[in-house]
C-alpha cells in the first residue's frame, strides 16, 4: 500500500475520533476502546519495524498487552534514546518528513524523526487551543502570530507554522539569536507587524523585555501584544504575573511536551494544560519505585505514544513532575488538567527539606514586577545553606528598592528556611534569561554546595 493511501486512511479515521473528542460525543468507553486498539497496533509496529524494540520487547506477547496489564512491559528512558540513537525508530530516516532533535538540555542531542501521520495528529491536538485561545483574545479580528524557536532543527517552527495554517492565521517565524535577525530586529518586526501573540519560551521573553527598554520602548506600551504562549521550561504563576508587569498581556503555559514525545498537553482559554488523550496512555509513577498510580495523582509521567509512526515511545519516563487531576463531569477533552511541577533531577534539599526548582523561583518572584530576569546562588556556610538571590529589575520599576529586598528575604527564609541576600543589580548575564537553550535550572539557580 501506498504512503499517501496509508496517511489518507489514518487521516479518515483518527478525524472522526478527533472530531468527537473535540464536540464531546466520545465517551469514556469509546476512547478506551481507542487506546486498547491503538496499543496493540503501535506495539506490533515497534517490535516489527524498530531494531531497539525488537530487543526491548523480544520476551513480551505484545498480542497480550492491554491498558489492564500495561504495567509489565519495561520502561523506555532517556538513557535507552541516547544509547540506541536512530535504532529507536520504527523504520527508517528516509520514511519521516522532517528531522529535528533535542537542544541536548539533559544530555547528548537525540535525534527525533516525525513522521506525516505523527506531526498530523500532534498539530491537530494542538491547533485546538490555538483556536480557543485567539478567539478569546481576538473574537472579532484577525492577528499575526510570531514565533520564536530556539534552533533551527526544533519542531517548534514547523508545528506553530502548521496550526497556524489550520486556523488561517499569519505566522511570522523570527528567530532572535539568529545572526541575521538579533534583537533589535525582532522588536522592530514585533512592532511593524503588529504582531498580537508571540510564542516562545518564559526567559526569552525576559531578553525581550530588557532589549525593548535598551533600545528605548516601553514593552507594555509600544507594541499590540494580547497573549504570551509560552513552553520549553517552566513557568511558576508568580513569573507569568511578572511578565504581565512587563508586557500588560496574559501569558499562557501554552502546551507541554518534547521533541521526543511531541506535545502531550496543551492550554486552554483559561490556561490549564489538557493532557492529549487521543495520542497517549498516560501514567503517573511514583518517581523512586517506577510503581505506577495510574492516570491521575502526584508523581513522575510516563506515556506510551499511540500513533504508529516513525518514532513512537512505549512508557517513556519523562523525566518530569507532574500533577493530573480528573473530574469525570467535566467535557472528555478537558476531564483531565495537568500540573508540570518541575523535572525528577531538579528538585534539591535546602536544610533538609526538598523544593522543586518552582517552588523557589515562586518563593522569589511572588508579588514581585517589572523584574528583567533573577539568578540564585545557593551556599553552605557552617553547615547550614544559604541563599544570594541577584535581580534585576526595569527602569520602568518605580517601588521603593530596598523594602523589596526585605521582602523578598523574609519570604524566602519563611518558605525555603534559608537565609537570603537579595541583591539588585544593574545587568544580569544574557544566559541567564535563555535558560530553554540548554538548562533553566542551571542558568537560574546555581547550587556551589559540594563544589
Amino acid at each position: 500500500m501506498g504512503a499517501v493511501k496509508v496517511f489518507d486512511e489514518f487521516t479518515v479515521k483518527y478525524d472522526a475520533v478527533h472530531r468527537a473528542y473535540w464536540t464531546n460525543t466520545l465517551s469514556e468507553d469509546d476512547l478506551k476502546q481507542w487506546h486498547e486498539a491503538q496499543l496493540r497496533t503501535v506495539l506490533r509496529h515497534v517490535k516489527n519495524k524498530s531494531a531497539f524494540y525488537a530487543g526491548h520487547l523480544k520476551d513480551i506477547n505484545v498480542d497480550g498487552v492491554t491498558l489492564a496489564n500495561l504495567s509489565s512491559l519495561p520502561f523506555t528512558t532517556k538513557d535507552d534514546l541516547r544509547e540506541s540513537m536512530l535504532d529507536i525508530l520504527s523504520g527508517t530516516l528516509e520514511d519521516s518528513i522532517y528531522y529535528y532533535e533535542t537542544t541536548g538540555t539533559t544530555g547528548p542531542a537525540t535525534p527525533c524523526p516525525r513522521d506525516k501521520k505523527e506531526s498530523y495528529a500532534s498539530n491537530k491536538q494542538l491547533a485546538m487551543s490555538y483556536q480557543a485561545v485567539l478567539e478569546k483574545h481576538f473574537p472579532t479580528e484577525k492577528t499575526v502570530v510570531g514565533v520564536m524557536g530556539p534552533t533551527e532543527v526544533h519542531s517548534f517552527g514547523d508545528t506553530l507554522g502548521d496550526v497556524c495554517q489550520q486556523l488561517g492565521v499569519c505566522n511570522a517565524k523570527i528567530w532572535p539569536h539568529s545572526p541575521v535577525i538579533g534583537y533589535p530586529k525582532t522588536l522592530q518586526l514585533m512592532k511593524d507587524l503588529r504582531i498580537g501573540v508571540v510564542a516562545s519560551a518564559p526567559g526569552l521573553l525576559l531578553a525581550l523585555a530588557k532589549e525593548a527598554e535598551r533600545l528605548g520602548f516601553n514593552p507594555s506600551q509600544d507594541f499590540h501584544l494580547r497573549a504570551f504562549m509560552m513552553s520549553g521550561e517552566l513557568c511558576t504563576p508568580a513569573l507569568k504575573n511578572n511578565l504581565y508587569s512587563l508586557w500588560g498581556c496574559e501569558a499562557y503555559n501554552s502546551l507541554y511536551g518534547s521533541q521526543e514525545t511531541m506535545i502531550i498537553a496543551a492550554a486552554n482559554a483559561s490556561d490549564q494544560l489538557m493532557p492529549h488523550r487521543l495520542n497517549y496512555i498516560i501514567e503517573v509513577l511514583n518517581p523512586q519505585t517506577g510503581e505506577s498510580l495510574g492516570d491521575s495523582g502526584e508523581g513522575e509521567l510516563c506515556v506510551t505514544m499511540l500513533i504508529d509512526g516513525v518514532k513512537p515511545l512505549i512508557r517513556y519516563r519523562t523525566g518530569d513532575l507532574v500533577c493530573i487531576q480528573k473530574n469525570p463531569k467535566n467535557p472528555i477533552a478537558h476531564a483531565h488538567v495537568m500540573k508540570v511541577v518541575g523535572r525528577v533531577k531538579d528538585a534539591m534539599t535546602l536544610n533538609g527539606k526538598a523544593f522543586t526548582a518552582g517552588h523557589i523561583e515562586q518563593a522569589l518572584l511572588e508579588g514581585v514586577e517589572q523584574c528583567l530576569g533573577y539568578q540564585i546562588v545557593i551556599n553552605s556556610v557552617n553547615g547550614r545553606d544559604t541563599v544570594i538571590a541577584k535581580m534585576e529589575m526595569s527602569r520602568f520599576y518605580e517601588g521603593d528598592r530596598s523594602q523589596l529586598t526585605l521582602l523578598i528575604r523574609e519570604r524566602v527564609r519563611e518558605r525555603l528556611g534559608v537565609e537570603a541576600t537579595i541583591m539588585v543589580v544593574d545587568d544580569l548575564d544574557d544566559h541567564v534569561n535563555l535558560g530553554s537553550w540548554f538548562s533553566w535550572k542551571e542558568a537560574r539557580i546555581v547550587d556551589q554546595r559540594n563544589r
